[in-house]
Formats: structure tokens, C-alpha cells, sequence
């Protein structure tokens, strides 16, 4: 399909490889917000088929700042919102999900090292191999909970993996690639308005496959009802074109390695 060249990077290696050899096969995302985990929904349905895989998701406040769609009142808002998350993770068959109710739209105030204390206890009950989070540069598209989340991420991950017995190996960042990023510049009004183009996300490593996954990206979309304004606004035509076509265009979920050991 000629679209699919025209998105994807294709000097990026393709490979579902995100855990080392022999490691553990433990995976934990950690976001900000509910319906973050979109970004990352074809790896984690594509990895928890396989029984040997450990996932958790790990989000940290509970959304009740964002936009309504028009589906319930603002004060309902963080509660419906964390439904919306659990059902998601329903349909990604993921074994651990964890909320917290950190404020939304205001991490870059919040109490740091209580975040990053909530961070070592995650990593100290399930003792992930693979932790995936956003870049700590954009957060994708420029917004600031992301880089938050991210910057305090990376700060306690990448001490933790210096210690002999620590079990993370890998960090990643999701990113995108230059095709992508350049055709949501055209398209997202998200990423006209937010993208800081000085900065630009890092470049990936690794380009995971999920043309398999179509329906189940489909379906984690439509599970955050509340956000669909903001679902069209970043994931422009999602909804204008036919699931089969979208989902083999964006075949793939591209990540930045970090760091490894």
C-alpha cells in the first residue's frame, strides 16, 4: 500500500523485540493520562497474546481536566474518564492496571519525589524488564504532563538501572518517525498548535509491527468516549476512513531506546 510508505520510516528496524534475550518477559507503561495508552495499543495487544508476557499500565492521574465531548458533566469527568481507562485495558488484555490521582493538567506543580516514589514502589511490586513512557523533550505532541511524566520517569529509571539487581534492562520512548510527524504537522490541528518544531521528538530505534491489531486499536479508541474531540484532533481520519485501511497505513508503533543494559 503506497500510504503506508509515505508515513512509515522505512530505514527503521522492524522488530518486536522490546525485552532482552533471556530477560524476563515484563513490560510497564507509564502516562500521565487516561487514553495515553492509545499510543502504545498495538504493542501491548500484539505482546499480551503471548502467555509469557507480564503487562502493567501505569497512569497517574485520572484525566479530569481535559474536555467532556459532551458526554457527561465536568465534575463526573475523572471518574468516567478512569472507566473509559479500565475498560481500554480490558481490551488489551493487560494483567496490571494502576491509577493514580495525581492532578491532572498540573504535574509540573505536583509533589516530584512522591512521583517518583510511586514509581519505585511500581517497580519494586512488579519488577518490569521494559519500561515504555513518552519523550521528555515534546511528550509527543507538546503536552506538558507528558514531559513531566516523562522527565521524572527517566530520572528514577535510569539511577534504578545502574544498580546491579535492578530489573529493568530497557527504556524506551514512543516517538514517531519524520514522514509521520510531518503529515500530522499538515493534518492534526493537536500538533499544529502544540508541536515544538525547534525540539522535534528523538528518532526511533525500533519500529514495531501490529497490522495484526487493527481491531483492537480501533476499539481502545473508542473506548474513551469522552475524549473523542481529542482523539480526531491528534489521530486525524480515523474516523473518516474505513478501519481496514487506517490501521495498515499506521502499521506501526515506533520507540526511542533510552537506555539498556
Amino acid at each position: 500500500m503506497y500510504a503506508n510508505f509515505y508515513v512509515n520510516d522505512e530505514d527503521v528496524h522492524v522488530s518486536e523485540e522490546l525485552f532482552p534475550e533471556g530477560a524476563p518477559m515484563k513490560i510497564m507503561a507509564i502516562f500521565a493520562h487516561p487514553d495515553d495508552e492509545i499510543m502504545i495499543a498495538g504493542t501491548y495487544h500484539k505482546l499480551n497474546k503471548n502467555k509469557d508476557v507480564t503487562s502493567v499500565l501505569a497512569t497517574f492521574t485520572r484525566g479530569e481536566a481535559g474536555g467532556t465531548g459532551g458526554v457527561v458533566p465536568k465534575e463526573k469527568l475523572g471518574e468516567t474518564r478512569t472507566i473509559e481507562l479500565e475498560k481500554s485495558a480490558e481490551i488489551l488484555n493487560i494483567d496490571h492496571l494502576e491509577v493514580y490521582d495525581y492532578p491532572d493538567s498540573g504535574l509540573a506543580e505536583a509533589d516530584h519525589e512522591a512521583i517518583k516514589q510511586t514509581i519505585r514502589e511500581l517497580i519494586d511490586q512488579y519488577k518490569p524488564t521494559t519500561v515504555l513512557t513518552y519523550d521528555d523533550v515534546v511528550g509527543l505532541y507538546g503536552h506538558p504532563d507528558h514531559v513531566v511524566m516523562s522527565k521524572l520517569t527517566k530520572e528514577f529509571i535510569t539511577e534504578e538501572m545502574e544498580k546491579e539487581d535492578s530489573p529493568v534492562k530497557r527504556l524506551y520512548f514512543a516517538t514517531l518517525p519524520k514522514p509521520m510527524i510531518n503529515l500530522a504537522l499538515k493534518l492534526s490541528p493537536t500538533f499544529k498548535e502544540r508541536y515544538p518544531r525547534d525540539k522535534g521528538l528523538p528518532e526511533p530505534t525500533i519500529a514495531f509491527p501490529m497490522a495484526t491489531e487493527a481491531s483492537a486499536r480501533k476499539q481502545v479508541l473508542l473506548a474513551h468516549e469522552t475524549q473523542w474531540k481529542n482523539v480526531a484532533s491528534v489521530q486525524t481520519y480515523h474516523d473518516k476512513v474505513p478501519s481496514w485501511i487506517y490501521y495498515q497505513i499506521f502499521d506501526r508503533e515506533y520507540y526511542h531506546l533510552v537506555k539498556s543494559k
